[in-house]
């Protein structure tokens, strides 16, 4: 892939980020092994507990996850589409560090794990319902560090550059802030509309 000369400017501080972060053989087993498991599999954990809350969760609390899973789609054709026609190379294609599992070549930035772990933790911010429940608080608390456990994974094992990881951040919390903006006017219009219906019931 062709380097700009935007992307060759951010490269050093990117190379010191990384190599700060990126796994070597000094580092020990456990670390690799939490850093493989948060890249894994806890994205289909979150991904199950959604799908679980959409389910069986109460009626306002799956309106907000629907805005919230609006926005993580939202955030990922925005990511697909800059990929598309802005790629840049994975750490692996420059000669960085280690990667320590197997990954396509395909265009790195920016993260599309970091992208969607970030539209899903700012979305769970912004949803009214859901840090009303008793314990909405701690939830999007500890979607959040997950948010960061992910991203830093990502790089530890070599998969993305500080830079990818960064942008899909940055991708994510805007697209998840547009769908609950959005949401919350559409919702809004809703209730306009019924007040009026209900304000000039229909005569017989």
């Amino acid at each position: 892939m062709a380097i700009s000369t935007a992307q060759s400017a951010m490269l050093p501080l990117d190379h010191s980020l990384f190599l700060l972060l990126n796994a070597d053989a000094a580092t020990p087993a456990t670390v690799v092994a939490v850093a493989k498991w948060l890249t894994l599999v806890l994205p289909m954990v979150l991904g199950g507990t959604i799908i679980g809350a959409l389910m069986f969760a109460p009626a306002p609390v799956q309106r907000d996850l629907l805005v919230t899973v609006a926005g993580i789609g939202l955030a990922a054709l925005v990511a697909y589409a800059i990929r598309q026609h802005w790629p840049m190379p994975r750490p692996s294609q420059l000669d960085w560090g280690i990667q320590w599992i197997t990954h396509t070549e395909r265009a790195a930035f920016p993260s599309m794990h970091a992208t969607q772990i970030f539209a899903l933790a700012q979305g769970l911010l912004l949803s009214t319902h859901i840090r009303e429940m008793p314990r909405g608080r701690l939830v999007i608390a500890l979607t959040w560090v997950c948010a960061l456990a992910i991203g830093w994974s990502r790089v530890c094992l070599g998969l993305h550059s500080p830079s990818d990881i960064l942008g899909g951040a940055i991708l994510g919390v805007a697209a998840a802030s547009i769908a609950a903006l959005a949401g919350r006017r559409l919702a809004l219009t809703a209730r306009g509309r019924s007040s009026a219906y209900s304000s000039h019931p229909a005569h017989p």
